[in-house]
């Protein structure tokens, strides 16, 4: 039996984060997937950043992550979005060439002495004895098995139990054990799906009746910049007709989240095609957008029509979108379903309540994307490696960072679709920009070894003048926003008492006033952590307490 600190299961971006977070703070780490292309594997869009996830990149760089740095070396179409709005909805994006990416995440962990790798498939966990596959033991582990958990792709009438379609044209075995497992040991697991489009041959795609999406020249990074990257593409826009829709409509009922083959609950906020054509007939068109797989990629991925459809009915309303007609698809889209724990049963390190040296990061936790993965992958990693190694904790919250949020958001509310991360779901995210991560999460990277100082002073100089522009533009609204932090703070532990009336509080939904009426909870903090309550319902509370 081989003993680490830590051990984490699965190697997607949840894992490589909380794996080289643990292995920064000391811990003597192992990191296990089932092959090495799972190392940061860019399973779907191979893209970084956008409206509230550049914001967490922005932070797990503070922290002295990998993605950022990662991203910086592969990416190779940079844009700004928002980029006439204010600093605080502006968003960092950029497409990545998905080889050169997967490359510069294993270089960065082969930085890392402490951290093993193995590749294989875990086919026994012992929870309770912390052990894995009876070779290796552990003070603490980090399930972050994405997809994997009793996975099952549909395309079509096609059903294959699967974790993943590979880029040649193969499927990765799902995990059938640990589901069964993690009931076992007491928790609830949820059904969830998401999906990804088909991929289309490059030199099939008439681009001149498209229209040309530049990037940005100059252009941000993510982290500290890479001067070797290059790299220049261009992406284009399309859209979808009624020519694709009628023919979504006149096989609807072939499709299988309409017919019943499918039962997970799909993402709000990234529907399939075939969704969004039947929620929003009023819709005449849809926004194609077309981007490279890599560099030298003949590959095009084209984001916003993903489906669960059958190639032949792909066949035919893909080539009615202008530019594609004559279409040659190399892969079909498909939708995958797996297994997901309900996160109320952790608390804000993405610890187990009830079994404490057990921490959980990514979709098992009911999120969608790579950066709300990669966020969570260092909360857990970190935190894994501070309960085994007697280390503090990396605690994180709604007023000091986006990662805060997100962690506060799905182990108090719960998720009953895949979560992704907007800079709508941050009260306080005047303060909680992209700008000023390192200034804000820096001191504590450095304080729990996440980071070193040189890293900190590195990254703070290259945003210093920013910072000081942004400030001096949001002056009234940041100082506004620090006295309801403080006060937020302030108020936690603000006691409610035992005959205080819910019924009637105007705010609060019939459903919220049910649930306070049941728990009764004793203070705000209490009241927080209650399923489905809002910021605005805090603060309806906070403010009848102390009229």
């Amino acid at each position: 039996m081989k003993n680490y600190d830590v051990i984490v299961i699965g190697g997607g971006h949840a894992g490589v984060e909380a794996a080289a977070a643990a292995a920064r703070r000391g811990a003597k780490t192992l990191l296990m997937t089932q092959a090495e292309s799972d190392l940061g594997a860019l399973s779907c869009n191979p893209s970084i950043g956008g409206p509230g996830k550049s914001q967490m990149v922005a932070e797990i760089t503070a922290m002295g992550g990998v993605m950022g740095r990662a991203a910086d070396r592969s990416g190779i179409h940079w844009r700004t979005l928002n980029a006439t709005h204010g600093a605080a909805t502006q968003a960092l994006r950029a497409q990545i060439d998905r080889d050169l990416y997967h490359n510069a995440i294993v270089d960065i962990l082969g930085e890392y002495d402490n951290l093993d790798i193995k590749f294989e498939p875990v086919v026994d966990l012992d929870i309770d004895g912390r052990t894995v596959n009876g070779k290796y033991s552990a003070k603490s582990i980090v399930l972050t098995t994405g997809t994997f958990l009793g996975g099952v792709v549909t395309r079509g009438n096609e059903k294959i139990a699967s974790g993943r379609l590979q880029d040649d044209g193969t499927y990765q075995a799902p995990d059938k054990n640990i589901s069964n497992i993690l009931r076992a040991a007491g928790f609830e697991l949820l059904r969830l799906k998401t999906g990804t489009p088909a991929r289309i041959k490059r030199d099939s795609i008439d681009f001149t009746v498209c229209e040309v999406q530049p990037g940005d020249t100059p252009h941000d990074w993510f982290a500290d910049g890479d001067e070797n990257n290059n790299y220049d593409s261009v992406c284009y826009i399309t859209h979808t007709n009624e020519n694709t829709h009628n023919v979504i409509r006149e096989n609807i009922k072939n499709a299988p989240m309409y017919n019943g083959d499918i039962v997970g609950t799909g993402p709000r906020y990234c529907p399939s095609l075939e969704d969004k054509v039947m929620r929003f007939p009023e819709h005449t068109s849809h926004h194609v957008f077309l981007e490279p797989e890599g560099f030298d990629s003949d590959l095009i991925y084209p984001n916003g029509i993903s489906t669960s459809f059958g190639a032949d009915v792909q066949d035919i309303w893909i080539r009615t979108i202008p530019g594609l007609e004559n279409a040659e698809i190399v892969r079909y889209g498909y939708a995958i379903e797996y297994d997901a724990i309900d996160a109320r049963k952790l608390n804000d390190r993405l610890q187990s309540k009830d079994i404490p040296h057990m921490f959980f990061a990514g979709q098992i936790n009911g999120t969608s994307g790579y950066e709300e993965a990669a966020a969570q992958g260092v909360v857990a990693g970190a935190n894994a490696a501070a309960y085994a190694c007697g280390l503090d904790w990396l605690e994180l919250d709604r007023t000091n960072a986006m990662i805060g949020v997100l962690v506060d958001d799905i182990t108090t509310l719960g998720v009953d679709e895949p979560y992704r991360m907007f800079t709508s779901r941050a009260e306080y995210r005047l303060s909680l920009r992209a700008d000023n991560a390192i200034a804000r999460l820096g001191p504590i990277g450095v304080k729990l070894g996440l980071c070193s100082q040189d890293w900190y002073e590195k990254i703070l100089a290259g945003k210093t003048d920013i910072i000081a522009e942004n400030d001096k533009f949001y002056a009234g609204y940041i100082a506004r926003n620090e006295r309801e932090i403080a006060a937020y703070k302030r108020d936690a532990d603000l006691k409610i008492p035992v005959d205080f009336v819910y019924d009637g509080l105007p705010g609060l939904t019939n459903e919220l006033i049910e649930k306070l009426n049941a728990v009764r909870p004793e203070n705000i903090a209490d009241l927080t952590r209650i399923p489905g309550m809002t910021p605005a319902g805090i603060m309806v509370v906070m403010r009848r307490i102390k009229a």
